[in-house]
């Protein structure tokens, strides 16, 4: 009896706990948009200065292959625009908000 009670409470537990775990929220998905957006610069100023010492293959970035260049990002997630020299704008598909990252060229 005393199993049963606790397997029926881990049950109520993990019923309450997943739809924490589900689609992201809004404010998430902007919030993450935002990072990303920062991280973008980051990301390809790294890449450029490799690029300048001749280390890898180097090609012109656009905003997609600036932002393939983090990973663990799902390029599908994200309506990307923008351009490489004014800076790529990001926003998430469940999000709200489009942020701009720095210029991605040298």
């Amino acid at each position: 009896m005393e199993l049963i009670m606790v397997i029926i409470t881990l049950g109520i537990l993990a019923a309450m706990a997943l739809p924490r775990f589900g689609n992201i929220t809004p404010s998430a998905a902007d919030a993450n948009a935002k990072a990303i957006a920062g991280a973008l610069g980051v990301a390809a100023a790294n890449y450029n200065t490799n690029c300048s010492v001749g280390v890898g293959s180097c090609t012109a970035l656009t905003c997609a292959s600036a932002l393939a260049l983090m990973s663990g990002i799902t390029i599908a997630d994200y309506t990307l625009g923008g351009s490489p020299a004014a800076g790529c704008t990001i926003k998430h598909a469940s999000g709200s908000t489009t942020y701009t990252s720095a210029p991605i060229l040298p």
